[in-house]
């Protein structure tokens, strides 16, 4: 008897395949495109699946818009492609089969990228995944239910329409908080399923007024999303906070003066892009620089960057309290080599508090 039912579920989920081609090849094709990606690198390292055709902006206004579209074929990790896939293929199978494979694969397509185009113009971050593309399946789903029930009350009153909504929510809901969603995606694919299915189904007489209309606000949203821009990206300015980073631990001071440059052309600023630079001066030997690069960021809103300006301030401050109080190796200068001292120990520097008392006790 189990042998008997495992054989038919195998000739049901063949049969299933069967009758949705471009649903299987959308499924397999995600599916290998995880499997090379995870096989280089891609679950550990963002560049990897950067370089595979994910959504980051700064690529995209440099020339390279197709990454609207190989985006949605990208996943971050199994639970991921594991959700989109298994929710995938039900939903698109039911598209493929009421509107066949030609318009079914339009209508993914479109969704893709009208979702790839919306989460671009809204949000600076790297972007990956199918569920830009399946939220306009379904979509596409609500438009034929509403079709076929012929009225709006009907469609509300719906316990189909309900469960849809009910599930998108949920996923919404619940899914954020194992894998950080692009809610923008969703809605933009949401949005051009809709609109596809609606132009597609609309009742006679039909004309070309309706479809240019669509493709034309389709048109419009993805020229605004890849138009060229100069302004930095947050990609951008984290690859560059990696570079610096390993530039300084490996000392390579010419190397990291050249990454500051390119930060200062490019126009990025982070905290931690301020706590590379007063630490470059640290190795440079221009102490004096590298305190009051440092001691803004004793506020910073990073914990990490504030613990570790108060360590330079407290290092850099004692360095230049000594040379100050007994001169060696600047002017003696004994009430700002206290002042050095005491700024020490409110940085943390215990030894600082100790030798800034005793200062005050022999004077």
């Amino acid at each position: 008897m189990g042998d008997r039912d495992t054989g038919g579920r195998r000739a049901r989920l063949v049969a299933a395949l069967r009758d949705a081609p471009a649903s299987t090849a959308i499924l397999a094709a995600n599916a290998a495109i995880f499997a090379a990606t995870a096989a280089l690198g891609a679950l550990r390292d963002e560049t990897i699946l950067l370089r595979a055709g994910a959504l980051e902006r700064s690529l995209v206004w440099a020339g390279q818009p197709w990454r609207l579209l190989t985006a949605a074929f990208l996943h971050v990790g199994v639970l991921h492609l594991v959700c989109n896939v298994g929710f995938g293929f039900l939903a698109c199978r039911l598209v493929e089969r009421a509107t066949g494979w030609r318009r079914f694969l339009g209508l993914y397509l479109a969704s893709a990228v009208g979702g790839s185009a919306l989460s671009l113009l809204g949000q600076d971050g790297v972007s990956a995944g199918a569920s830009g593309a399946l939220f306009g399946m379904v979509g596409v789903i609500l438009v034929l239910h509403l079709r076929a029930l012929g009225g709006l009350r009907a469609f509300l009153a719906s316990r189909a329409t309900h469960w849809l909504v009910g599930g998108m929510v949920a996923t919404t809901v619940v899914g954020s908080f194992a894998v950080p969603l692009d809610h923008l995606a969703h809605a933009g694919g949401l949005a051009t399923g809709a609109a596809g299915a609606w132009v597609l189904t609309r009742p006679p007489p039909t004309g070309r007024g309706p479809w240019l209309l669509a493709l034309g606000a389709l048109t419009a949203l993805v020229v605004a999303a890849i138009w060229p821009r100069s302004e930095p990206t947050r990609w951008q300015r984290e690859e560059l906070e990696g570079a610096l980073h390993a530039a300084l631990s490996a000392r390579d001071v010419p190397a990291a003066r050249a990454l500051v440059a390119r930060a200062d052309a490019g126009g990025l600023a982070s905290e931690r892009l301020a706590y590379y630079r007063s630490l470059l001066s640290v190795q440079e030997g221009d102490l004096e620089g590298a305190l009051e690069a440092a001691r803004p960021l004793r506020s910073a809103t990073d914990p990490a960057v504030r613990a570790e300006a108060n360590r330079i301030v407290a290092q850099v401050a004692r360095t230049l309290a000594y040379r100050s109080y007994t001169g060696d190796g600047a002017p003696r200068n004994p009430w700002k080599g206290l002042e050095l001292m005491d700024e020490a120990c409110a940085a943390g520097d215990a030894a600082s508090c100790l030798d800034a008392e005793r200062i005050r006790g022999s004077r």
